[in-house]
């Protein structure tokens, strides 16, 4: 048996790495182009990045071209071993549908091993070095953060959006604090404001050290409230510096994050429930004008950010994402056990030698198998313990269509 076991388990390898390498190619194709754009014209980024990026890309594609790969393989194999009648000869060896099937079967749970490593600790690390490229990228030439009908929102304390711009001179912008608090204002423009609108603008220079970026506003209106009363001051020329900050946090998405950060981050934000933010912000003041020990204030500003970014970044829709987050990876994983189950009998029935016809019949499964996945993931906004079931789902569906294929197919071949 080990004879016919390697004889069925060479060949799978083999096609299941061409798979592999022709879809993970595709892939790379696909979001290099979506993201080329972003890296190369609007961000200015040297071909470095855009290496870089490419190397990222491959570890979150194998979350999906690893599946695909291999039932592609299971249905070329046993389709070719129908068609050329070796099943039948098997068959009559005295060996069973399943036992023949026992190759895939193991290949498939070695993959689903591997698969389930790279979606706990490889794809979120790529997913995560993907969007700090593409952030890189801008920050090191900022002015590309100001785009033509797009909010620019990565800017410190402002908001500004630009209806049209030509190289460096900006047409309709438009500017909103993002913090109702004066002060904060007066240090981004100079002076507190609700909001301000430009004719146009001019870019200048930007300061690499402070991070400052220089704008001259022309035919400018502040809009500020004193007193009750609105004010609308307007100026034919206005300098104007906007602070630009490096993220130190990244995004609170779960598919960014490993296992084991998803743990630290719930972690987190069960101590950080039943803060009062804005308590912590006035004792961070207090600390500030009368501080008990030279730390204080630096100290309780820390503190302010730990717990705005756990407490203020996680609504109740983000923590179930993050909650379900492992179930979903999971579930994912279990693809290529589900597809040596469910290849095996479609290929003896499809009974087809053309690598065209197998190749097309394995991205159709694959398709409709990811599709539900995608579309069960919904489910996770729901609460209690529907996202669990549903996730899995597809992978109790496939099993039982493919536990029924198997007995169709007993006397096949």
């Amino acid at each position: 048996m080990k004879t016919l076991d390697r004889y069925i388990l060479r060949q799978l390898l083999f096609i299941t790495a061409l798979g592999v390498l022709a879809l993970t190619l595709l892939m790379l194709l696909g979001q290099l182009f979506k993201e080329l754009h972003t890296l190369l014209v609007e961000s200015g980024a040297p071909p470095r990045i855009v290496f870089d990026f490419i190397v990222q890309v491959i570890p979150f594609s194998l979350t999906f071209t690893v599946p695909w790969g291999f039932l592609t393989a299971v249905l070329l194999v046993y389709g070719r071993l129908a068609a050329d009648n070796e099943l039948t000869s098997m068959r009559m060896a005295g060996l069973s549908l399943w036992r023949l099937s026992l190759p895939a079967i193991g290949l498939g749970i070695v993959l689903s091993a591997l698969c389930y490593y790279i979606n706990i600790e490889v794809a979120p690390r790529g997913k995560q070095s993907m969007s700090d490229l593409v952030l890189s990228a801008a920050m090191d030439n900022p002015r590309n953060l100001l785009r033509s009908g797009q909010s620019a929102t990565k800017l410190d304390k402002v908001q500004l959006y630009i209806e049209s711009r030509q190289e460096d001179e900006l047409r309709g912008l438009h500017i909103y604090p993002l913090s109702e608090d004066e002060e904060s204002n007066s240090i981004a423009t100079g002076g507190g404001f609700t909001s301000i609108h430009a004719r146009s603008a001019k870019l200048g220079a930007f300061d690499v050290q402070s991070r400052m970026l220089d704008l001259t506003l022309h035919h400018a209106i502040i809009e500020r409230t004193r007193n009750g009363v609105t004010e609308l001051p307007r100026l034919s020329k206005m300098p104007l510096r906007v602070h630009i900050p490096i993220r130190s946090h990244r995004k609170l998405k779960p598919n960014r994050f490993t296992n084991a950060e998803i743990a630290e981050v719930l972690r987190h934000s069960a101590v950080t429930d039943g803060l009062d933010l804005g308590r912590m912000e006035r004792y961070s003041k207090a600390a500030a004008a009368h501080p008990v020990f030279p730390c204080a204030e630096r100290l309780w500003a820390e503190a302010c950010k730990d717990a705005a970014y756990y407490n203020g970044s996680l609504d109740e829709k983000n923590l179930r994402a993050f909650r379900t987050e492992g179930t979903k990876r999971a579930s994912f994983a279990c693809a290529c056990i589900v597809f040596s189950l469910i290849g095996v009998p479609l290929a003896i029935t499809a009974r087809r030698r053309d690598t065209s016809t197998g190749f097309a019949i394995g991205i159709l499964v694959a398709a409709v198998y990811f599709l539900a996945l995608v579309l069960c993931e919904m489910s996770r906004k729901s609460g209690g313990i529907t996202p669990y079931i549903v996730l899995w789902l597809p992978n109790v569906l496939c099993a039982a269509y493919a536990l029924w294929q198997h007995q169709k197919a007993k006397f096949r071949g």
